[in-house]
């Protein structure tokens, strides 16, 4: 292969006409947005990577041996899109904003390994992009907005039969929600729920001066990997999420006064249950590891309230 060169316009050439390559000129992405009247928006937390190295490193922990169809989440101005693309069989790119996708197609819409999809990632399927490609199972890649993190997340693990693996960079402060230990500041019903479907492993972090618009708080790249196996056996997932989000609805209560709702408000119920678990109903449900919320969730069955009319 010939030697990479830079092309005018900041472009990777690697030799052949369908090689140009787009890294999205990081260095210089204020003034390319900028140029085409796209301005970040706040409100969907748009922070555009400008640090041409730290792209190459997010991409380079996705391990990608070139036979993967890579799902990326909000390409943005194409920071990854085109290093993932070098590495990948294929990238779908699926953003929302028109103006950043208008760009994206500019950029990449030539290259056959890139497909750009104009639209919601949460309306996505991910059994139809896999079906479409071939039937392997997918990697998701992105950069993720706090405020809709944990809609994402819902979204693959909803979707995860189709996904062998994640990276996604998100807040530093939500990957340590998600790794925190049980009576820990972090610990809630997100590091739970998260627990039980798959398991996360910080890779490395990312500074403010890395994007622009420069966000007030650190990022952290994450590696997620779904279980085949929960940690825990339980009779019903749902009935388990549903006990551990009371518990930790109203955090100072003590567990036996947060589980009340659940179960018409009987304490006896509610302290038979906990002591059939061997849970005290004293403690608070911020103590509890995913372990004793499972054990609660195998001994409910004789003290549900009857809720058919």
């Amino acid at each position: 292969m010939n030697s990479p060169r830079r092309t005018p316009r900041g472009f990777l050439r690697l030799g052949r006409p369908e090689e140009r390559v787009p890294f999205a000129d990081t260095t210089n992405v204020h003034d390319r947005l900028l140029a085409r009247g796209i301005k970040p928006r706040k409100k969907w937390g748009q922070n555009f990577l400008t640090r041409p190295e730290i792209a190459q490193k997010i991409v380079d922990a996705v391990h990608l041996t070139g036979d993967e169809v890579v799902v990326e989440i909000g390409p943005g101005a194409g920071a990854l899109t085109g290093r993932l693309a070098l590495q990948a069989k294929k990238v779908v790119a699926i953003e929302f904003d028109e103006g950043l996708a208008d760009l994206l197609v500019e950029d990449l819409g030539e290259w056959s390994k890139v497909e750009i999809v104009r639209g919601d990632i949460l309306d996505q399927s991910l059994a139809a992009i896999r079906e479409h490609n071939g039937g392997g199972k997918l990697v998701v890649v992105g950069n993720i907005p706090y405020s809709i993190t944990t809609p994402i997340l819902e979204w693959m693990i909803a979707g995860r039969e189709h996904i062998s693996h994640g990276s996604l960079l998100v807040q530093k402060e939500y990957a340590a929600r998600l790794a925190a230990a049980a009576g820990s500041e972090d610990y809630g019903s997100l590091t739970v729920f998260a627990r039980y479907y798959l398991i996360l492993e910080p890779l490395f972090t990312v500074p403010p001066s890395a994007f622009w618009p420069r966000p007030t708080v650190e990022s952290m790249v994450v590696r997620l990997r779904f279980r085949t196996t929960p940690p825990v056996e339980v009779p019903d997932p749902e009935r388990l999420f549903a006990i551990v989000r009371a518990a930790f609805g109203q955090r100072r209560k003590t567990l036996a006064n947060a589980l009340l709702a659940l179960y018409g408000d009987d304490r006896d119920r509610v302290e038979h249950l906990l002591h059939a678990a061997h849970v005290a109903g004293s403690r608070r449900g911020e103590t509890l590891d995913i372990d004793e919320f499972a054990r609660i969730a195998r001994h409910e069955a004789p003290y549900r309230v009857d809720e058919t009319p």
